[in-house]
Formats: structure tokens, C-alpha cells, sequence
């Protein structure tokens, strides 16, 4: 269940499918959520092996031996010294989506980062410009869907430092064409493809 005072808002069924997908691809060895126990608690037992929670919500703890505390305001030395720079993916989903906030998940990524690891942020379409530009991440045409205005109104999006075929699939069970986010904000992948011909280096999954 969501708890609103921590800014917690669920992505749709079909936002998760997709992010489960990319979280159980059988070349990933140490995979960690940022803030994203619906995609934890969403992937298959099975998949959750190789997957860890890093979540400030301690409900999530309880019989969780995946769970990894994590407050974004504290140094990011203080993450879990077994995950530093061992994760091939990382996945994060801010509680907020003002530039101070990204920063600090922007810190904690890279230190959780594998070398030639990959990763997937989520937040508001706005953050375009300064994702591209701190995180080299570009969003997708797959447009999320979550529980939060912003998210029901297609504004939000999926940036990643990777492409992969199913980010570049139109969302149309959440907007189908014509809809709020089913039209100019669920492109055919025209503006994700002019995006990486800048110069961004592919990692294919």
C-alpha cells in the first residue's frame, strides 16, 4: 500500500511488466532498486535472487533478506559496501523530482555502478535537459504510468543510459492514441532515436 507522506505512488501494470522484464534478464548478475519496492515485490522469486532493495521505508524490511536500508540525504558512503560498484543495473525512482533530490540519487548510482553498468531513472518529462546532461541517460518512447498526477498525465518519463527494444514500444494500454499521453507525449520512438545519434555510446541488453 502506498504511503503518500513518503511520496510513495505505484506504477500501472503494464509500467512494471516492463521494468520487471529489464530487471530479470538472465546477463544481469547484481541488479538494485532505488526506491522501487513495487518492481521488487512484482518480479518472480525466482529473479528476486540476484535483486536488492534499497528503500527508506522499513516496512518492506520484514522478512526481506534483499533489503538494503537507504536514505538519499545521508553520504553515499554509507551505502551497503557490498553493492558498491558491483550492480550491472540500477534502477531509481526519486521521491520527488526537483534537481536536489536528483543529485543525490545521480550520487548513489554511480556509486553502485559496475563498470559499463546501466541506468534507468524515472521522473517528470521537465528533467530532460538536466538528465542527459548529469546521468548521460535519454528518455524512451515508452511512456510510464504511475499513480501520481504527473504520472496518470503522461508526463513522466523513463530515461536510461541503454537501449533496448522493449523502451522503445508505445504504452498503449495506459494511453492508447489520442489520449492525454497517448498522442505527442507517446511518440514512435523518432525523438528517442535523435537522442542517441548525438553521440551517446549503445548498450544493447
Amino acid at each position: 500500500e502506498e504511503d503518500t507522506s513518503l511520496r510513495q505512488y505505484w506504477y500501472s501494470a503494464s509500467t512494471l511488466r516492463l521494468l520487471c522484464d529489464l530487471c530479470s534478464r538472465e546477463d544481469l548478475k547484481c541488479v538494485a532498486l532505488l526506491s522501487t519496492p513495487s518492481i521488487f515485490y512484482a518480479l518472480p522469486p525466482e529473479a528476486r535472487s540476484k535483486v536488492w532493495l534499497l528503500e527508506f521505508d522499513r516496512r518492506w524490511e520484514t522478512g526481506n533478506d534483499r533489503f538494503a536500508f537507504f536514505d538519499f540525504n545521508a553520504p553515499v558512503e554509507e551505502l551497503p559496501q557490498h553493492l558498491r560498484g558491483v550492480c550491472d543495473l540500477i534502477v531509481a525512482d526519486p521521491p520527488h523530482i526537483n534537481v536536489a533530490t536528483l543529485e543525490r540519487y545521480v550520487e548513489a548510482m554511480r556509486m553502485l555502478r559496475a563498470p559499463g553498468g546501466r541506468l534507468l531513472l524515472t521522473t517528470a518529462v521537465d528533467n530532460e535537459q538536466w538528465v542527459a546532461g548529469e546521468l548521460g541517460a535519454f528518455p524512451a518512447a515508452f511512456v510510464p504510468k504511475i499513480s501520481l498526477a504527473l504520472g496518470v498525465l503522461g508526463r513522466y518519463r523513463i530515461f536510461s543510459t541503454f537501449r533496448d527494444g522493449a523502451l522503445t514500444a508505445k504504452n498503449e494500454e495506459d494511453f492508447p492514441a489520442g489520449s492525454a499521453g497517448g498522442s505527442a507525449e507517446n511518440s514512435d520512438g523518432a525523438e528517442e532515436d535523435y537522442a542517441w545519434s548525438l553521440g551517446m555510446v549503445d548498450h544493447p541488453l
